[in-house]
């Protein structure tokens, strides 16, 4: 995919939700959080469903994505995207690197569904992550992460 975007650029209200899904998942892949946060409303939410806390704000969710891709070597495999007038739902499998206690390495693979809504200036409203908690879970024990 070959979807150039600086972070300071906002898509037009007009952008379809598709282009707008590609320019956000164009952040996520490069692990650019200032392209990410771009994309979000000033007020925007983003909470990911594993107990943790709502990240709340354009800010915050830029500080947040850093240190996940900080503390973090993930990939995707893509799945079902599912367009509706102000949304987006994408199925979707995260691919980690992780490293065991003992020194191996191993590959987890952790199903995931983002459900992102859109106000009407076509920026990201929210973001609602769901994860896999036993495949999460699993993994983290088997990487001796607490979680």
């Amino acid at each position: 995919m070959s979807v150039t975007m600086s972070a300071e650029q906002n898509p037009a209200p007009s952008l379809s939700l598709p282009d707008l899904f590609a320019r956000y998942h164009v952040g996520w892949e490069t692990r650019d959080p200032a392209l990410i946060a771009s994309l979000h409303a000033e007020d925007s939410v983003f909470h990911l469903h594993d107990g943790s806390e709502p990240v709340h704000g354009r800010d915050a969710l830029r500080q947040h994505c850093a240190e996940l891709f900080a503390r973090f070597d993930w990939s995707f495999e893509m799945g079902r995207r599912l367009y509706g007038a102000d949304h987006w739902v994408f199925e979707w499998t995260m691919v980690l690197a992780l490293g065991e206690p003992g020194g191996g390495s191993f590959t987890a693979r952790v199903e995931m569904l983002d459900v992102m809504t859109v106000n009407r200036a076509g920026e990201v409203a929210r973001k609602d992550v769901y994860v896999n908690g036993a495949q999460m879970h699993a993994a983290f024990a088997r990487a001796g992460l607490a979680r």
